[in-house]
């Protein structure tokens, strides 16, 4: 191998790596320093980021490659030593535009060499952020510690990314390279290891194969558009999608000639923003966009199109070598996971007493600086063991956390059986983790005047036991009305005799009134809080965490407690052994 193209390898696997990292911690970031910003007033540096991201958009045209190279190697610095986004994302601001310079220089087939590599860390991570867990955090450094010492060795200055790039970057980072993402934008709520690398090898797949379809851009450009329009058309989707992707990489050539780099940039912002609208709307102003995510890719995917119009261009075909060599890296990526992990739930014998969990997971993200909770989540549980698990805040490809997959790695690392009830656009909602077999027998979104609340009902026939586990809303009003509302719900045949979750009321309010009716605490004494938010002299105490039985039911509570002192989420694991009958 001649020392240029080896440059160009490795440049290129730093390039792929860097762009979608960067993407995603930049995203993740801003929203995670917006939320403390909106909920509790603090100064964060969400806006600061997005003043470095049109700042640095411009200036990349004037950058050396040894400047761009040394912000390269600040970024996987910073993802080496810690992932609190809310600070990372400010160098990722500066990170991504320089990735964008590069996929201008790049053929593309270095590019996809390079998003095959990020995509094998997704799977070393079994679906949670490579930068969360410590093995993935060093290999995702060293990519682009190579990156940078291949861009460092390269004289001349970085070429300005256009309008057309960045419409690009806006396209991938709606999460058409994320096998999760494509796999629950398309329907499946329950899925395991297995599933997801299989998924996985037919993404790599699409990007791989995506240059073949760049000398036909005005196929390509129909095929975007109409792989993008099957996510009206679930579970089409599930092809669709990779189809899309395949051809959104065959028009990056095409898309290399636009101009209007701030622009882009900006551009990026407002289609990350409304992304985000679509789960949190209501929350945060954009109350049209909840749910219609489908239709936001699919603009974008018109959009990205159009940069790409009537520039045909010429494209370096990778060879067999240079699709054979991504694609084995990823199947030892996949082999070396489902040797080290649960392929799929691991089933414990049925027995009397029950150690029962709910706990608001707070999206994947620790509480004071967007730190991922992932592994601190995955030793907590390996710690505690706890047997069936209500989650509320779960993630399972979201936008805004990264595209973590809570579900599957949870599942993969312990071996838990799980029931996903998303609440809005199949990624984001309530889920039970047991180590019997369970089936869901009722699910809805209680009515809500803010964002969506799930609740669900699942049996474990083993245990002749019927959970309801839920997330209720924000203000009193709507709390008592969804309160009403679960009541009906739960006893609705057949009879849940536990309902359980974050239900955000206090003791005293009207919504645990209406559902003490019928049902009793398992808590014969309230912890302090349940809830605590505490920085920089705000603090805020809750007690809004609930396991309750029904008052009929000849259960014993044998001990009970709230984990107050544990840290991973914003709320505190709360739980109970129940002796049952």
């Amino acid at each position: 191998m001649k020392i240029d193209e080896r440059n160009r390898i490795l440049l290129g696997l730093g390039t792929g790596v860097l762009l979608a990292s960067s993407l995603r911690i930049f995203v993740a970031g801003a929203y995670s320093s917006l939320e403390k910003t909106f909920f509790y007033g603090m100064s964060f540096p969400s806006g600061l980021g997005i003043l470095m991201l049109l700042i640095a958009a411009f200036l990349v045209g004037r950058m050396s490659r040894k400047a761009g190279a040394a912000l390269t190697a600040a970024y996987a610095t910073a993802v080496l030593i810690t992932d609190a986004t809310e600070y990372t994302h400010l160098v990722a601001a500066f990170a991504l535009p320089v990735a964008l310079a590069l996929v201008k220089e790049l053929d593309v087939k270095y590019l996809t060499m390079g998003l095959v590599a990020d995509l094998s860390l997704r799977v070393l991570a079994v679906g949670a952020e490579p930068a969360d867990f410590p093995y993935t955090r060093v290999i995702l450094a060293l990519f682009l510690f190579l990156g940078a010492y291949a861009l460092w060795n390269e004289p001349g200055t970085l070429k300005k990314p256009g309008f057309g790039l960045y419409a690009f970057a806006a396209l991938i980072e709606l999460g058409l390279i994320y096998p999760n993402a494509v796999m629950r934008y398309s329907g499946m709520t329950v899925y395991y290891l297995p599933e997801f690398i299989g998924f996985s090898l037919l993404v790599a797949l699409a990007i791989l194969l995506g240059p073949h379809l760049a000398r036909k851009p005005t196929v390509a450009m129909a095929l975007l558009i109409i792989g993008s329009a099957t996510l009206f058309l679930k579970p089409f989707s599930l092809v669709g999608l990779p189809i899309a992707l395949a051809s959104a990489i065959a028009l990056v050539e095409s898309a290399k000639g636009s101009r209007g780099g701030v622009i882009g940039a900006f551009y990026l912002f407002l289609v990350a923003t409304l992304a985000i609208g679509a789960y949190v709307g209501r929350d945060i102003g954009l109350p049209f966009m909840e749910d219609r995510l489908e239709a936001l890719i699919l603009a974008t995917s018109v959009i990205y199109a159009l940069s790409a119009y009537g520039k045909n261009v010429g494209v370096s075909l990778p060879s067999a070598r240079e699709i054979a060599g991504p694609l084995a890296g990823l199947t030892i990526a996949s082999v070396i996971v489902l040797a080290l992990f649960n392929a799929g739930p691991v089933y414990a014998n049925a027995k009397k007493d029950v150690l029962i969990w709910t706990y608001n997971v707070h999206q994947g993200f620790g509480p004071y600086d967007g730190t991922f909770n992932g592994y601190e989540l995955v030793n907590l549980l390996s710690e505690q063991r706890p047997d069936i698990w209500l989650g509320q805040e779960v993630v399972g490809g979201m936008i805004a956390n990264a595209y973590q997959d809570v579900p599957l790695f949870v599942s993969a690392h312990l071996g838990y059986a799980y029931e996903y009830k998303p609440a809005v656009e199949g990624t984001y909602g309530i889920a039970v983790f047991s180590h019997w077999h369970m089936n869901t027998v009722g699910e809805l979104n209680l009515e809500s005047v803010g964002q969506a609340r799930p609740a669900q009902k699942v049996s474990i026939d083993e245990l002749g036991l019927t959970i309801v586990n839920v997330h209720m809303g924000l203000s009193e009003e709507e709390r008592a009305m969804q309160a009403e509302e679960l009541l009906k719900f739960a006893e609705g045949s057949p009879v849940a005799q536990i309902i359980a979750g974050d239900t955000n009321a206090e003791p005293d309010e009207r919504a645990i009134e209406i559902l003490t009716r019928d049902y009793r605490d398992a808590f014969s004494e309230r912890p302090p809080y349940t809830f605590l938010w505490e920085r920089n002299g705000v603090v805020d105490r809750e007690d809004i965490d609930y396991i309750l039985l029904k008052k009929d039911w000849p259960a014993e509570v044998k001990d009970y407690g709230c984990l107050c002192d544990v840290l991973v989420s914003d709320h505190r694991p709360v739980w109970a052994v129940i002796e049952l009958p």
